[in-house]
């Protein structure tokens, strides 16, 4: 019994120690496991948060961007507005002018815009009115004093239209109207007045 106890204890004691090493080896295993695991989530999270900085940085630069254009076509609006304000001003400033001023540039367009100078003025109905034979005889003056034909004749039929005036030989008619007027000089003046408006 004696021996057989001394082999049990040997053989307890072998086992022990092998389990004691397989344990420790385990036990060293898993450290190095997770030592290698934990540097790999570290690797991960600084690229997690290094690509989440990136892509705020990215967020943020198409934000300023955005704002950006957005600012861009608001001072373009802006700058249309008071442009188109401008015009609408010497409009007004142009349907203001006193009697003899205003004879005087409707008379003005309409020699001007004479090729012939036998063509038929149509003026606005307020317009016919108050100027038309006024207007009739100093466009007339003005086309005799260079030089040309100077037979303007005055439609008794008002145009559809606010100021200014057509002129019309045969089927052919050119707009002298303000709204014409308004939206050519619009055209050539808009980058002129913009640049006083906007230095």
């Amino acid at each position: 019994m004696n021996g057989i106890d001394r082999i049990a204890g040997k053989i307890a004691e072998d086992a022990k120690q092998e389990a004691d090493s397989i344990l420790a080896e385990a036990r060293t295993q898993a450290a190095g496991i997770a030592g290698k695991y934990a540097t790999l989530a570290k690797e991960e999270s600084n690229r997690l948060l290094i690509a989440g900085k990136e892509r705020s940085k990215e967020i943020v630069r198409r934000a300023a961007s955005a704002a950006e254009q957005e600012a861009k076509q608001q001072l373009l609006a802006t700058k249309q507005k008071m442009i188109s304000r401008a015009f609408d001003l010497a409009r007004q400033k142009l349907f203001a002018l006193p009697e003899n001023e205003y004879v005087a540039f409707l008379a003005r367009l309409a020699a001007n815009a004479s090729s012939a100078g036998n063509e038929e003025i149509i003026l606005s109905s307020k317009d016919l009115k108050a100027y038309g034979e006024k207007v009739l005889h100093s466009a007339n003056e003005l086309l005799a004093k260079d030089g040309k034909k100077n037979s303007l004749i005055l439609s008794a039929e008002p145009g559809r239209f606010e100021g200014g005036l057509m002129l019309r030989a045969g089927r052919v008619e050119t707009n002298c109207t303000m709204d014409a007027i308004m939206r050519l000089s619009k055209e050539d003046l808009a980058p002129n007045i913009a640049a006083v408006l906007f230095p």
